[in-house]
């Protein structure tokens, strides 16, 4: 870069002024006036997603979420019986709710379920 004479770079300026289209004014833009720009153009934006329909899937699909609970909603002062398993892994024994496991003898303690393997 040092062997460019200033000739050379005002045929360089020359030539990457005439690439550039010619509606664009000489002066550069301030940063606040691309700001401006932005906030105009989001204001006008149509959000398609609202014409989709996916946009009221989840309102139409009733089965699926039937399928899926487990249990339907409960008071939150439900009283259980607490159920005694043993950790298949250290071998502890424990009392839970029988909703948070599946099978007893699967179950894992939090200690041993948090640790890899």
């Amino acid at each position: 870069m040092d062997d460019l004479n200033p000739n050379q770079i005002k045929q360089m300026i020359a030539m990457l002024q005439s690439m550039l289209p010619q509606d664009q004014s000489d002066e550069p833009e301030t940063n606040s006036v691309i700001r401006s720009k932005n906030i105009d153009t989001k204001k006008k934006r149509v959000n398609k997603f609202e014409q989709m329909s996916e946009y009221t899937m989840h309102k139409d699909d009733v089965a699926i979420d039937q399928a899926l609970s487990k249990y339907p909603p409960v008071a939150r002062n439900r009283s259980y019986t607490p159920l005694k398993v043993v950790c298949r892994v250290c071998g502890r024994t424990e009392t839970v709710n029988p909703a948070m496991i599946d099978s007893v003898e699967r179950y894992k303690c939090n200690k041993c379920s948090a640790m890899a393997g």
